[in-house]
């Protein structure tokens, strides 16, 4: 009896970020300096099935499988269910948000982390901070809608990006895979893809992080 599998994404890449999160804030930024934040931590792993969909699709939508770490919660938190959007503002031409929704249970309840960058291309704006700073909120309940029990901000440093461009993979071969993961890179990261990315130019290798810190 044969088994039927579904087809290998387009393109996958794995994302560390991590950074103070506190419960009972409501606004992020003061959430990121309260005396009681502790270290909110995500793995995530984002997959992209389709890049001409993911390409045509308003919302640019990409499954996102996860696992968080927040002291006064637990560790290693089974993430149940994830998305991640990367689409265009339309109230503010030349800006880009990306969104993350993480929905987990922890001591018997279920809670929902939101979370927001916001890109600026405009000339002037500070592109490594939009585009490494996630601003949260995490609401008690399965979705956005439940009430905010704390806030906070989390980083992506050069450490975590240089392991992020290095886990990009792409299931198509040669030109077309380094094609799908350069067409990518660019969009998800902007001018930052041409900045940390000199391994481009090579057509069909992957990067890896002792290639990409020398660029640091």
């Amino acid at each position: 009896m044969m088994h039927m599998t579904e087809p290998a994404p387009d393109l996958t890449f794995r994302e560390r970020m991590s950074g103070p999160l506190a419960m009972g804030a409501t606004d992020p930024m003061e959430g990121a300096t309260q005396a009681n934040a502790a270290r909110f931590t995500m793995h995530c792993t984002i997959s992209v099935d389709d890049m001409d969909a993911f390409t045509r699709d308003a919302a640019h939508t990409a499954r996102l499988e996860a696992r968080v770490s927040y002291p006064p919660l637990g560790k290693e938190l089974p993430v149940q269910q994830g998305h991640f959007n990367l689409f265009r503002n339309a109230e503010e031409p030349g800006t880009k948000l990306m969104s993350y929704g993480l929905r987990f249970g922890a001591k018997g309840r279920e809670y929902f982390l939101e979370g927001t960058k916001t890109l600026r291309d405009e000339p002037g704006f500070d592109l490594w901070r939009d585009t490494t700073r996630l601003y949260c909120y995490l609401h008690e309940g399965p979705d956005a809608r439940g009430p905010v029990v704390g806030a906070g901000v989390l980083t992506l440093g050069k450490r975590a990006l240089v392991e992020l461009l290095g886990s990009m993979r792409s299931s198509r071969h040669g030109t077309a895979g380094f094609g799908a993961v350069s067409h990518f890179g660019r969009f998800f990261l902007g001018t930052l893809w041409d900045v940390y990315a000199p391994w481009a130019r090579q057509a069909g290798e992957a990067p890896s992080a002792s290639s990409m810190e020398r660029s640091l």
